[in-house]
């Protein structure tokens, strides 16, 4: 058969990034000659300005580290390795001889790759690319937009390994559309050069292409982890029933007996259903970066989110059980004990309610955020932390209603058509607070991106290096 030589891959960011390792062992790209190495970032590769001033930490150019990417630049045949720095170990992460010397190993070798450029004046110029850590997360899906090059087989040796990597891409080889089985045996044991360039589709075009709207009932796994949520939600209500004392930790936040049931029977209930990921919880041991960093697929847990709404014997207090995938939330379980409500939902999965009493467990609804009334958006705002930023961003939009709710709760009541919007503006949310509801909201047709100075700036993502979510808007409509 003739050779193939692009292969075009139309995919959410989040699924892009389960392409990460392609990216870690080295891909071939072509450079301008003569531009700075800041230049290259931005013009060749497509970085935002941003992400290179704040992101990319450190710099590697054939093995040694560059201290000013404004003055050297890229040659023929050369290896470019770009990483974030490591909180903890900023500054020594990289040095030769340090704790974590291999780290450097690993980007410093250089996996080989033919040309196909020549050296002439003003040719392009052949080079091998390695992105990691935080930088590989923020910056993969730029890139793969400019196009690399990569050995065939190894992109369907990755394919074939787990069914899961992008599972609802949609692919075109050489301007011909090939199912992804069909994409395996074009490229399975092939050692040619493939051009690889994706096309990543915002959170609305991913919504549109893949949610099931007519499903009436959540995966398994939703399932599984709804189930899970449940038992925890009935461990609460028992210590509620019985009695309890608060403690406080070192950050001044309540912990109860019920805090730390819940987070048990959550990690049993884990272990079962889904074996070998590992947990990220509120009531864990503290995990740092440098640990959690490889994790491609983890679950975020809260126990208890709302224990101060819990201690003062309000009902708005919840279980939250997220699994992320590739930086983002993938599946979210919210359960709410006093209400006998469950939400469940991610992208591309649609997003349900079941509501149980203490006798039956009732059936799957599936649920969707609503259209905003032409009269005026209803927004949410947090119970317990009111801001006075949050306040100033809503002045300026037509808001008719104000409802304050406790928890991740604000996410469901808005997933199932109740308000329009949820500006956090101030600090002290954390990614348990938060990962779940974010799936059943994006499950439901909604979406949560970050602030940057108050204006929308790409999907929260998680399991980043600090655990805050910082500013972040959750909207009933498609936000980019």
């Amino acid at each position: 058969m003739p050779q193939p030589q692009t292969l075009t891959v139309a995919a959410s960011p989040e699924a892009l990034l389960a392409l990460t390792p392609l990216l870690r062992e080295g891909v071939a790209v072509s450079l301008r000659p003569g531009l700075s190495l800041r230049q290259t970032m931005i013009q060749d590769l497509g970085f935002c300005p941003e992400c290179v001033e704040e992101r990319v930490q450190t710099v590697f150019l054939d093995g040694s580290p560059v201290d000013d990417i404004d003055a050297d630049h890229a040659a023929a045949g050369c290896t470019l390795a770009l990483a974030g720095a490591l909180p903890g170990v900023a500054g020594i992460a990289m040095r030769r001889n340090s704790p974590v010397g291999v780290y450097r190993e690993g980007i410093a070798h250089d996996i080989g790759h033919d040309s196909g450029h020549g050296e002439a004046p003003g040719a392009l110029l052949d080079a091998t690319l390695k992105l990691f850590n935080t930088v590989a997360l923020e910056c993969l899906a730029a890139v793969l937009e400019q196009g690399v090059g990569l050995r065939a087989a190894r992109l369907a040796e990755l394919l074939e390994a787990d069914p899961d990597v992008l599972a609802q891409a949609q692919f075109t080889l050489d301007g011909q559309k090939l199912d992804r089985a069909a994409v395996i045996a074009a490229l399975a044991g092939q050692a040619w050069t493939l051009r690889l360039v994706a096309e990543a589709q915002t959170v609305a075009e991913a919504q549109t292409a893949a949610v099931p709207q007519t499903a009436a009932s959540p995966t398994p796994d939703l399932a599984a982890l709804a189930d899970i949520a449940e038992a925890a939600g009935a461990a609460i209500m028992e210590v509620r029933r019985v009695g309890f004392t608060v403690e406080y930790k070192d950050d001044h936040s309540p912990l109860t007996r019920a805090d730390l049931a819940a987070h048990e029977t959550i990690l049993r209930g884990l272990a079962e259903h889904f074996p070998g990921l590992p947990v990220l919880s509120e009531e864990g041991a503290a995990l740092p970066y440098a640990e959690r960093a490889g994790w491609q697929r983890l679950f975020i847990v809260d126990p208890l989110d709302g224990t101060k709404e819990f201690v003062k014997e309000l009902g708005e207090f919840c279980v939250c059980i997220a699994l992320a995938e590739g930086g983002f939330p993938a599946l979210g379980a919210v359960h709410v004990p006093v209400w006998g409500k469950t939400y469940v939902g991610g992208l591309g999965l649609g997003a349900f309610r079941r509501e149980n009493t203490d006798n039956s467990e009732g059936p799957w609804q599936a649920i969707r955020v609503r259209q905003p009334d032409a009269s005026g958006l209803v927004a949410l705002a947090s119970r317990s932390h009111p801001s006075p930023d949050t306040e100033a961003w809503l002045a300026g939009r037509n808001v008719r209603e104000r409802i304050t709710a406790g928890s991740a709760l604000k996410f469901c009541l808005m997933a199932e058509g109740k308000a329009d919007l949820y500006p956090r503006l101030n600090d002290g949310m954390r990614e348990w607070d938060a990962a779940a509801g974010q799936a059943v909201l994006e499950g439901a047709g909604g979406s949560v991106v970050r602030l940057v100075d108050g204006q929308p700036a790409g999907r929260l993502a998680v399991n980043k290096p600090e655990l805050e979510t910082g500013p972040f808007l959750a909207s009933a409509a498609p936000v980019k």
